[in-house]
């Protein structure tokens, strides 16, 4: 198994197929808008800001696996909770499972040898390590939705799916 199916395989545990957690199309299924709206804390992020964050920052790697220009986050990591365009849950929705199945192509058509090379010149980080601390970062986050779900009384343990 080369680089590209383990990072497929990853990506695909993140994004639609439960293998050792839930991935996240599964955590997020049957979420009402109230239910990603609902905090048990002002302190707290709810699942729709949760999700927000993962489509800003995996949107960027995104781009800039893309080649694009990812210009700097002026307003901090707090700002990635809240959306400018104050979605509605459906669009967010849309939105999250639009990137994540760009980010499955994305890693399609990319060749083994590309998984070496530095994100940037300025950098030792490689797309390899990018990339499976996205996935990384992702499951942390798909973990918080799962928590606050059962918070809710809104998680069917039976639906978990572990190896």
């Amino acid at each position: 198994m080369g680089s590209k199916q383990i990072f497929l395989r990853q990506l695909s545990a993140c994004h639609d197929e439960n293998h050792w957690f839930a991935c996240l199309q599964q955590a997020l299924s049957g979420v009402t808008d109230d239910q990603a709206n609902w905090k048990r804390e002002d302190s707290d992020h709810c699942i729709h800001e949760i999700v927000n964050h993962l489509i800003v920052y995996n949107s960027r790697c995104l781009d800039r696996f893309k080649g694009e220009p990812v210009p700097p986050i002026e307003e901090g990591n707090e700002s990635t909770f809240h959306s400018v365009e104050n979605r509605d849950w459906s669009v967010t929705m849309a939105q999250v499972t639009t990137m994540m199945d760009e980010w499955v192509y994305a890693i399609q058509e990319t060749k083994d040898s590309t998984w070496l090379v530095p994100i940037h010149e300025e950098s030792d980080e490689t797309w390899g390590t990018m990339i499976a601390n996205m996935m990384v970062h992702t499951s942390y986050h798909i973990g918080q939705i799962v928590y606050i779900r059962k918070q809710q009384g809104a998680w069917d343990v039976e639906e978990e799916s572990l190896f």
